[in-house]
């Protein structure tokens, strides 16, 4: 059953404070929760010595979060994944403006999530199950947040030019990327590629489709 938008970022917005991603260099390819776990102390780092400032200019923290987080996305997959059938008919350039607006949508959710809750979280990282030279995984953490509650989390990761990039994250099994590519795809049909995009750009939410009775 499809998430709205809106319980689709605060479940994003959740998976970030422990996401924190995947930055530094994968020395060795076979071990991408050990990238998880490099990247989440980082930023927990950088936010603890720059709090007050990342918290005053919002823009320069974004900037830092970009620097540090979108190079270990796998932005231009994602974005293809999303669109569907969508992607084949769009032009080179709606392709690389809806993957530009879509990650900055994502980012500043994260970002957000991240600069209030960066020092309240327990994160627990599993070892995935792989086969030797494997180019995909899945890396599933639990979350223990400062009020006691556990969330389960699932990053999807698959090796790009010798590095772990991430393209999906699973909340409580549910598939983010999966849930994204239902509504704007929906959006996409009852408007166009273009408009969705351009509200996108300006910062307007795309509303979603109508859910099933009893859906949240």
């Amino acid at each position: 059953m499809p998430l709205t938008i809106k319980t689709s970022m605060k479940r994003l917005m959740l998976a970030a404070i422990g996401l924190s991603l995947s930055a530094a260099a994968v020395a060795v390819p076979p071990a991408p929760q050990d990238e998880l776990k490099t990247v989440t102390e980082q930023v927990r780092g950088m936010i603890k010595q720059h709090h007050a400032e990342y918290a005053a200019d919002k823009g320069k923290f974004y900037a830092a979060m970009n620097q540090v987080l979108v190079p270990h996305f796998d932005v231009p997959y994602i974005a293809k994944y999303v669109l569907g059938l969508n992607y084949r008919a769009a032009s080179a350039d709606q392709r690389t403006r809806f993957a530009n607006t879509f990650k900055d949508m994502l980012l500043r959710s994260y970002a957000d999530a991240l600069l209030d809750n960066y020092d309240s979280l327990k994160v627990e990282w599993q070892t995935p199950r792989m086969a030797e030279g494997a180019t995909d995984a899945l890396v599933n953490s639990n979350i223990t947040q400062g009020n006691g509650q556990h969330t389960n989390i699932g990053f999807r990761v698959h090796v790009i030019d010798d590095d772990w990039k991430v393209w999906d994250i699973i909340v409580e099994n549910i598939s983010l990327a999966t849930n994204f590519k239902t509504q704007i795809n929906a959006e996409i049909k009852k408007t166009s590629l273009d408009d969705v995009i351009s509200r996108m750009e300006k910062g307007e939410s795309v509303t979603p489709p109508k859910t099933a009775p009893g859906a949240k």
